[in-house]
């Protein structure tokens, strides 16, 4: 959308009633009319900015530095971002509650609805544990009632009909609920927002995931609270968010030893990598216990805590890729993109990065002779043998290394004291159903798929960090689901209890 609004008088003079000037404040929610009767306007819904008009001629694809080409506004009748819904009701939480994952129960009689929310330690707290878990909320926003399993659309999974549950079904049936940063608008054009004030059915705690059968992000998280729960008591651990960070910073994280990441962590800040950056070098001690993690680049505007950006490009794991000269987000200027494209790749801070993908079976891991034999790993180790195979099971896709799945690398950026702990290669490797991601394959563009890539695989590495910290990555998104098997008892719980246990002690 482009124009100006014009009238002429009696005398013939014209008068330029509106000009809005689309260019001007690109990151804000205002539009500036720059006539004489500075008639300003404000958007709502989040159109996208930033994008090209129809003078962009290709000389400058960064809006930030270009004198013209910007002044458009993307609209699209499935835009949103505040649904507006009245106030039912408010609840006002104790003091003393300890921080960690809630809900609130909706029960009108014939449906039942759990509403979850965080309860994060005030950022004045000055006595906290020395653990902390951190919930993925822009992943959670990113992927917030996706329509991956619309057939209609052009980019789609075809799911099985027997996994659709009452959320699937409600999605399908409430368009005014909004798309996710992986579906593309109705007019075929891309998304670049996504919002947390609206209803969010793959976000609750009974959610199954109909492309596998099982709990993904949230849900599968819970696993997570669980585990610490049972391993640290109710205040050894503290609940953290990629919102709080993102607001807080650095100086959040420093006041913890330990961090946990949960399965997916994949949309982070630049101002999120910073702090994890400066709590690793600061001597604190990571377990990145996901996978397909810190990959996109994100923006997020704590004015607005509820919306995310994300610009997809011409690369990455990704359902579209935004035109040339919209690649740059409109809340920052910031490029979009993958991390790693922008030279921050994932395995710089935590010694792995993302690969692969596949819907089919998982598989195990098999631990590497080497590091049987390191004394580094002596505790985390403690009850294993080389060449065992561990994690051969699991709550989702059947075993401990699945969905999206992540690898050392030295070459982008994988600090040289690295070792893997074990690998899903010596475990019999993953099927022809998990590929490698497009970032990942060159000309020939030969090898790709589970069986013919020595690229695709899961790793579990640890290395030590200049500083004196430490850290510990898994290399899954499933890893949780085979934690959680048999209540806990099993290898990969216990492999997890023994780098939790060996970090906190360090720490001391």
């Amino acid at each position: 959308m482009e124009a100006a609004l014009t009238s002429s008088s009696i005398s013939g003079t014209i008068d330029t009633l509106l000009d809005f000037d689309f260019s001007l404040d690109i990151p804000s929610d205002k539009i500036l009319d720059v006539s004489t009767h500075a008639h300003h306007g404000e958007l709502f819904n989040a159109p996208s900015r930033a994008v090209t008009g129809h003078d962009w001629d290709a000389s400058q694809s960064n809006w930030m530095q270009a004198s013209f080409g910007y002044g458009a506004i993307h609209f699209h009748d499935d835009d949103l971002d505040d649904a507006m819904w009245q106030t039912s009701f408010e609840l006002r939480l104790p003091d003393n509650l300890q921080s960690g994952c809630y809900a609130v129960l909706v029960d009108n009689g014939e449906n039942v609805d759990w509403i979850p929310f965080f309860v994060r330690p005030s950022p004045d707290s000055l006595k906290v544990p020395g653990v902390a878990l951190i919930m993925p909320t822009f992943t959670y926003t990113a992927y917030a009632n996706e329509h991956l399993h619309d057939e209609s659309r052009p980019v789609h999974f075809p799911g099985d009909a027997s996994k659709r549950d009452k959320y699937f079904r409600t999605l399908m049936n409430r368009p005014d609920l909004g798309v996710s940063l992986y579906d593309s608008h109705n007019d075929g054009s891309g998304t670049c927002f996504s919002t947390m004030k609206r209803p969010v059915l793959n976000m609750r705690p009974d959610y199954s995931m109909w492309l596998f059968d099982g709990p993904r992000e949230f849900p599968a998280d819970l696993w997570f609270v669980d585990f610490l729960e049972r391993e640290l008591g109710p205040r050894g651990y503290d609940v953290i968010t990629d919102h709080d960070i993102s607001e807080f910073g650095a100086p959040l994280l420093q006041k913890y030893k330990v961090l946990m990441s949960c399965s997916h962590p994949e949309y982070p800040t630049n101002g999120i990598l910073d702090a994890y950056a400066a709590f690793l070098g600061n001597g604190g001690q990571f377990m990145y216990l996901g996978g397909n993690g810190y990959y996109w680049s994100t923006t997020h505007d704590p004015r607005r805590p509820h919306r995310i950006e994300v610009r997809r490009t011409e690369a990455g794991c990704r359902t579209f890729g935004l035109p040339p000269g919209n690649w740059h987000h409109s809340l920052t200027g910031e490029p979009g993109g993958l991390w790693r494209s922008r030279g921050r790749p994932a395995n710089i801070l935590f010694g792995i990065g993302s690969c692969a993908m596949g819907v089919g079976k998982g598989a195990g891991y098999g631990i590497s002779e080497e590091a049987k034999s390191d004394p580094r790993l002596a505790r985390i180790l403690k009850g294993f043998q080389s060449g065992d195979i561990i994690g051969d099971f699991g709550l989702v896709q059947g075993a401990a290394s699945g969905d999206e799945i992540d690898r050392l690398d030295y070459g982008l950026g994988t600090p040289r004291n690295a070792i893997i702990i074990a690998t899903s290669k010596l475990a019999g490797g993953h099927s022809d159903e998990y590929l490698l991601f497009n970032e990942e394959t060159l000309y020939p563009m030969i090898n790709l798929t589970g069986t013919t890539s020595d690229k695709i695989r899961s790793d579990i590495v640890y290395f030590d960090t200049p500083s004196g910290g430490a850290v510990f990555s898994v290399g899954s998104i499933n890893w949780v689901g085979a934690m959680a098997w048999k209540a806990f008892e099993n290898n990969i719980a216990q492999m997890t209890r023994n780098a939790l246990y060996e970090f906190i002690e360090r720490a001391k």
